[in-house]
C-alpha cells in the first residue's frame, strides 16, 4: 500500500470517529442516548368541539390524545394529565398535576377524552389556564380502592391483598414503563398531619411489597409518594366518595 492510499484511508477513518462523535454530542446535548427510547408520552393533541363562543366547558369539551391502542389507551381508562412547567427556557421541565382524563374513545394511534379538573390543583397560582390545554401530558393510571389493601387506619398490608397485586404486574408488564410512582390518597376524615403519614406508609408498603415480589420490578424503577387529604378525586361531601378518595394510584411515568 502506498503512503497516499493509506493517508487517504486514515483520513476517512478519522472522518467516521468525528462524525460520530459529533453525533454523541448532539445526542447528549438533547438528553438521549443511542440504544434507548425517549420518553414520549401521550399529549393533548388539541381541542375539538368547542361551543358557539369559543370557550367550552369541561362538560362539553372533547380532547384528542396523539397516541391511542398502540398506547394501551382504552375506552374506560382514566388518565391522569400534567401541565409542563419551566422556569427558563434551558430549565428542566416540572409536572404539575390538574386533573384527569376519562377516555371515551380509542382507535389505533388516537383518542378522544373528557377533562375532570381537580379543584385542589388547578386553585394552584402556579396554573393559569384552569383546563386541559393542547401539548398537556396524559399518563395511564391504576387506581386501587385502599381497603382492598388495607384495614382501616393501618399501615400493614392485608394478608389477603396478594391477588390484587396481580392486576398491578400486569399494568406494569402492559406498559413496560422505565419508571412508576406509586402514591398514596386519603379522604378528609381525621387530622391532616396524621393523614398525610398514613398515606406515605401506605404507598411505600405498596412499594416494597411489589420489589419483594416482583423480579422485573427494581428498587430503582418505582418511587412512592404520599399525598394524605390534599388531591382528593371526587369532593369528600359523603361516605361513598370518601371511600373513592382513599385509594393508591400506580403511575406509569417514563
Amino acid at each position: 500500500m502506498s503512503w497516499s492510499s493509506w493517508f487517504a484511508d486514515f483520513s476517512a477513518i478519522t472522518m467516521m470517529h468525528r462524525r460520530t462523535f459529533i453525533l454523541w454530542a448532539i445526542l447528549l446535548l438533547l438528553g438521549m442516548q443511542p440504544g434507548y427510547a425517549v420518553f414520549d408520552p401521550p399529549r393533548i393533541a388539541f381541542v375539538i368541539n368547542p361551543d358557539g363562543a369559543g370557550r367550552p366547558t369541561d362538560a362539553v369539551r372533547t380532547y384528542y390524545i396523539n397516541k391511542g391502542l398502540e398506547s394501551s389507551i382504552n375506552k374506560g381508562d382514566l388518565l391522569n394529565v400534567y401541565r409542563e412547567k419551566r422556569a427558563t427556557q434551558i430549565a428542566p421541565a416540572v409536572r404539575l398535576f390538574i386533573g384527569v382524563m376519562k377516555v371515551t374513545r380509542s382507535q389505533q394511534g388516537s383518542a378522544l377524552g373528557h377533562f375532570i379538573p381537580n379543584e385542589a390543583a388547578v386553585a394552584s397560582p402556579l396554573i393559569r389556564h384552569k383546563t386541559a390545554m393542547k401539548s398537556d401530558i396524559v399518563v395511564p393510571i391504576l387506581v386501587i380502592d385502599s381497603g382492598v389493601l388495607f384495614d382501616p387506619g393501618q399501615m400493614s398490608l392485608k394478608n389477603n391483598a396478594a391477588q390484587e397485586f396481580q392486576k398491578v404486574a400486569d399494568f406494569v408488564n402492559n406498559y413496560a414503563p422505565n419508571r412508576l410512582i406509586i402514591e398514596g390518597h386519603t379522604d378528609s376524615d381525621g387530622d391532616t398531619d396524621a393523614n398525610q403519614e398514613l398515606s406515605e406508609a401506605r404507598a411505600e408498603a405498596v412499594r416494597q411489597y411489589l420489589i419483594e415480589e416482583f423480579d422485573f420490578i427494581t428498587p430503582a424503577m418505582v418511587e412512592s409518594r404520599g399525598y394524605g387529604e390534599v388531591r382528593p378525586a371526587v369532593p369528600n361531601d359523603s361516605p361513598a366518595n370518601k371511600t373513592l378518595n382513599r385509594r393508591i394510584e400506580v403511575i406509569v411515568w417514563e
